[in-house]
């Protein structure tokens, strides 16, 4: 088996059968519980494939990385040759009304294609515009984002589909995840039993931005590479 079957293997065990389980923020109300968070599941399933496939000093480091997801991702990227994708479903109108999604579009994936130090290879974007009629729909030109409605891109999303597994951060680290198959999987920290762990499409995901690191052998199923991003972006303004 690859690392990819591995890792998808423990990570959806882990989604189904989690009784022994409970999120770290309410753990101590629940004697005998195992406490697991997001950081936790993403640990716990890179480890067990990393021991897997032959690399138990690389599920030590892995099991060192927990404090920041950016830290752990941006490790993989760098020393593992894993891919990071860029995503966010809407670059000038976040349906939360928040800055932070246009800013890391404009300001850090564009001029230096780096998401928090995870070095970027390709984008997924503009693939769930928000409607003018949204309650929060707003314009931040100021930062070269476009006033007009964002046109629908379903471009690498579709390639995102076919990735069978990867680790997902948001807003700089704060939360992380896993993906497989364009859904995102989740542990919340303050719950336990049926909602403890939650799957969500990428397009309802409520955490707007950020990037996926995936590993070699699950980013050879997209395709990615048969045109890049960025060669794509620069062609557009020729």
């Amino acid at each position: 088996m690859a690392f990819s079957d591995h890792a998808h293997k423990k990570m959806m065990e882990l989604f189904r059968n989690h009784s022994h389980e409970v999120g770290s923020q309410i753990a101590s109300g629940y004697p005998g519980k195992t406490p697991t968070d997001c950081i936790t599941y993403v640990i716990n399933v890179l480890k067990h494939a990393f021991t897997k496939v032959g690399n138990p000093t690389v599920a030590t480091m892995v099991g060192s990385l927990g404090t920041y997801g950016t830290q752990l991702a941006s490790y993989l990227v760098k020393t593992h040759k894993w891919k990071a994708v860029y995503y966010n479903p809407d670059v000038n109108h976040p349906r939360d009304g928040q800055l932070e999604h246009p800013f890391s579009y404009y300001k850090s994936v564009l001029p230096s294609k780096s998401y928090y130090e995870i070095p970027i290879a390709h984008m997924a974007v503009n693939y769930a515009p928000t409607p003018k009629t949204h309650g929060q729909y707003k314009s931040f030109s100021g930062i070269g984002g476009s006033k007009s409605e964002t046109p629908e891109d379903m471009g690498n999303l579709r390639d995102l589909e076919k990735i069978k597994f990867g680790v997902g951060v948001s807003r700089g680290g704060r939360h992380t995840w896993l993906f497989s198959a364009g859904k995102v999987y989740e542990v919340h920290w303050d719950q336990i039993g049926a909602t403890l762990y939650e799957a969500t499409e990428l397009t309802a995901f409520a955490w707007l931005s950020g990037a996926i690191v995936i590993p070699p052998d699950a980013y050879a199923g997209a395709k990615f590479d048969q045109v890049g991003w960025w060669e794509a972006f620069s062609e557009w303004f020729r």
